[in-house]
């Protein structure tokens, strides 16, 4: 591996060979990479006066604009350590990040949407013994004016001289909490840089640089751009950004700009193949589109490429390794809609047992990770580190795959979410990809729900294509046991208007089972 920079002085050497390249469009703002080295200079000068040193961790209670990168910069400068926190979080899951990650520091937004952030920080200060000092925006100066922002910090000043090491830890983000109560990745500068270097191996000459991206929605706090930052640095991209994910403003902006690639997760991609505008906008300039973030039904890449004609790329990583797989140019079409590619080059992928044992391919098992790009751990949790980590470095994901015999990736889900009907055991996410074929099913989720006879069985919720046309039972239970054996047929039906989501837009498998035990009509 080539010198690691750390964080801080990527910027500084964009700002000073590309001082005029765009780094971010959002709304009425123009902001370039010289900008953005000294917006982050004077947020760090600020931030030293507010009590921020070395080692200390800065929380970021903002929307997705270009403060929170700013701010983010300016943590790195200083040897500070960011974590985020969704907007879409509440009074609890608000206490908990503050809590685990011991900030010191919080830079908070004072309302957004139909949330009002101050009464639930201000009813959680007693409890927050390490948080000294807490700077507060309106939504307004953070949509109109950055550097306006920038100067609410404090006044402009010298930052202290801050000795930064690559091994010095620069960011924590925190699981989504789906499967239980969410955890901080802690990643270090050195596998922020791993994080650039390996995705540049993707492509035969280096990722190209000066490309535009769409940042739309996706909250900052997520992995996507809290470990992925560095690889805008190392090439000099421009971010488009919406601080909420539109799917008019998004189909709007891919026609104006002539957008030549776009990324999102699942659930983004399928809100803009329904959404009414796509038809009638002119989407020509599309040439690839790249699903991550969550698996993504086979139906959905092969809808993606019958309806806007493009090649489409699919990507699997995780909070905690930031990067693993990827498909490769030319994959056919079966290949995109039943794998997740291959292990990109520099990391180290197996599938093991529950003995931890290696397996062949074919065979399914829990899908376990090793790279430079891995996290360091969990924050201030040796336990579940210890947990998770073992003792040759690799991150033991909870999904479960399998290898076919090319070396393409297969997952069939959560390890976690898998349920055993009579003996069998079975993974809700294989019958969902299957579900979403059905002409009358939109989306679709499966449980395990309890069951006296059979242990636990499969429960389905479905969102219909057409609201006065649902699937019945029957139907569903006909088109699953004609291609899946008959005990992976759903049991029951709950027909829903939309699938719960939780804010990083994964489906909310615990707001379901809560819905359940309603128990469903």
């Amino acid at each position: 591996m080539a010198r690691v920079t750390v964080l801080g002085d990527l910027l500084r050497t964009a700002a000073r060979e590309t001082p005029d390249a765009e780094a971010f469009r959002y709304r009425a703002e123009r902001l370039t990479y010289r900008d953005w080295d000294a917006l982050a200079d004077h947020a760090a000068a600020a931030l030293a006066t507010r009590g921020l040193r070395h080692g200390d961790v800065l929380a970021l209670l903002l929307p997705s604009t270009p403060l929170y990168l700013v701010a983010y910069l300016a943590a790195a400068r200083l040897g500070a350590i960011t974590t985020g926190i969704n907007v879409r979080y509440r009074k609890t899951e608000l206490g908990h990040i503050l809590v685990r990650s011991g900030a010191r520091v919080l830079l908070a937004v004072e309302t957004w949407h139909d949330a009002d952030f101050r009464p639930m920080v201000t009813a959680l200060r007693p409890h927050l013994p390490e948080l000294v000092d807490v700077a507060w925006f309106s939504a307004e100066r953070l949509s109109t004016s950055t550097a306006a922002a920038v100067a609410d910090i404090g006044a402009p000043a010298t930052a202290p001289e801050a000795v930064v090491a690559p091994d010095d830890p620069v960011a924590i983000v925190f699981t989504s909490g789906t499967t239980g109560v969410p955890k901080g990745a802690c990643f270090t500068h050195r596998n922020l840089a791993a994080v650039a270097e390996i995705e540049a191996r993707r492509h035969a000459v280096g990722a190209p640089p000066f490309q535009k991206h769409l940042a739309a929605g996706l909250s900052f706090a997520h992995i996507g751009t809290m470990a992925r930052i560095a690889i805008q640095l190392a090439h000099r991209g421009a971010s488009l950004i919406h601080d909420t994910f539109d799917p008019a403003a998004v189909l709007e902006v891919i026609e104006r700009e002539r957008l030549e690639h776009l990324g999102g997760i699942p659930t983004q991609i399928i809100m803009l193949l329904d959404h009414a505008d796509r038809p009638r906008r002119d989407l020509s300039s599309l040439r690839s589109v790249l699903i991550g973030g969550a698996p993504s039904a086979p139906e959905l890449i092969r809808r993606v490429q019958d309806t806007l004609h493009v090649a489409v790329s699919v990507r699997y990583s995780s909070t905690e390794v930031a990067i693993a797989t990827a498909s490769l140019a030319g994959d056919p079409a079966d290949v995109l809609a039943t794998t997740v590619g291959k292990p990109t080059p520099g990391v180290d992928l197996r599938i093991v047992d529950d003995a931890n044992q290696p397996v062949g391919a074919g065979t399914p098992g829990e899908v376990v990770v090793r790279s430079p790009a891995v996290m360091r751990g969990y924050w201030r949790d040796a336990a579940a580190t210890a947990a998770t980590i073992d003792p040759e470095g690799w991150v033991h994901t909870g999904d479960v795959g399998f290898f076919d015999d090319a070396g393409y990736l297969h997952l069939r889900g959560r390890r976690s979410e898998m349920f055993i009907r009579g003996g069998f055991n079975v993974y809700p996410a294989e019958i969902e990809d299957l579900l979403a074929r059905h002409p009358k099913v939109a989306r679709a989720a499966v449980l395990g729900v309890p069951d006296g006879v059979f242990g636990e069985r499969g429960w389905a919720f479905v969102v219909p294509r057409v609201g006065d046309d649902p699937p019945t039972l029957a139907e569903l239970r006909a088109f699953v046991g004609a291609e899946l054996a008959s005990f992976k047929r759903p049991d029951g039906l709950t027909v829903v208007a939309e699938l719960p989501l939780t804010p990083m837009f994964k489906v909310d498998k615990r707001a379901l089972r809560a819905r359940w035990d309603e128990p469903p009509r």
